[in-house]
């Protein structure tokens, strides 16, 4: 599974809310500036901001649920119970108007794509040399008139490269035009 590194919230949106209501909280910014430092257990954290237990937890349940720390791992005390560690989650945020939001995640899905068409592209680009040049040294064994011909192929690799970036360009353009409506 692909870990995101950044957290997309639009401004309508409720997550861009609840992340508010967590980082407005004094008792959640310092357990994020512990947990910064050094991971550490719900009751280190209750130790070290001199806060009751049921308080650090509620608001390791909402850093949680706003992704900004995540569990690291667990160890198991001298009783046997399972004691998690929490640490930062080193993610960027971005928080942004709906209409920004929605681009930014056209742009998270085609991403991809041009990635791929890129590796396409540089798989022709090499692979189609190679097949040209062997064919070349056969046909200019045979005959030298035909060196010419054989040297000025297409460049498919570029025509298709430019393929991908047209039909990503006009894709963003007609979905940009139908959001618009």
């Amino acid at each position: 599974m692909v870990e995101e590194r950044f957290i997309l919230a639009s401004l309508e949106d409720k997550k861009s809310k609840d992340l508010a209501q967590v980082i407005a909280s004094n008792t959640s910014r310092k357990i994020l500036n512990l947990l910064s430092k050094e991971d550490l257990s719900e009751s280190e954290i209750s130790n070290k901001l001199n806060a009751p237990i049921t308080t650090v937890e509620y608001n390791i349940q909402q850093l949680l649920k706003a992704k900004l720390i995540e569990t690291k791992e667990f160890k198991w005390s001298e009783k046997g119970k399972k004691i998690k560690y929490y640490k930062v989650s080193n993610k960027l945020i971005i928080i942004a108007p709906k209409s920004q939001s929605l681009f930014l995640d056209k742009i998270k899905t085609i991403i991809p794509v041009a990635l791929i068409g890129l590796a396409i592209s540089s798989i022709i680009y090499w692979y189609k040399p190679r097949v040209v040049s062997m064919k070349s040294t056969e046909i200019l064994a045979a005959s030298p008139m035909l060196e010419s011909s054989v040297q000025s192929q297409p460049v498919y690799a570029l025509y298709f490269l430019l393929g991908i970036i047209i039909t990503i360009g006009l894709y963003l353009m007609v979905d940009y035009v139908r959001g618009r409506k």
